[in-house]
């Protein structure tokens, strides 16, 4: 899933205000440091699943032929190998 800055920085300050409403936990920082700390996290996390997504593309590419001619579905392909290079990589989808 591919969110806009704008999405991101909605969620940002959503997780501020449940941390908040939390009566556990007490914020010692800035907030404003905090949601950004957020952002970049969110950020950070979609680029690493956008190298995913390159590196199964770039497999896919290499052995298009012979993924046609076992007649293989794409999407379940894709799926698959984005999983399994995630789980290689120590990555939460």
């Amino acid at each position: 899933m591919r969110l806009s800055k704008h999405k991101i920085e909605y969620l940002s300050d959503r997780i501020l205000k449940l941390i908040q409403n939390h009566g556990q936990i007490h914020i010692l920082a800035n907030e404003d440091l905090l949601v950004r700390a957020v952002d970049d996290a969110v950020m950070e996390n979609m680029r690493a699943e956008d190298e995913i997504d390159a590196e199964v593309e770039g497999l896919i590419s290499q052995n298009v032929d012979e993924i046609r001619a076992m007649d293989m579905d794409m999407g379940a392909l894709r799926s698959k190998m984005k999983r399994e290079i995630a789980r290689k990589r120590n990555f939460t989808l």
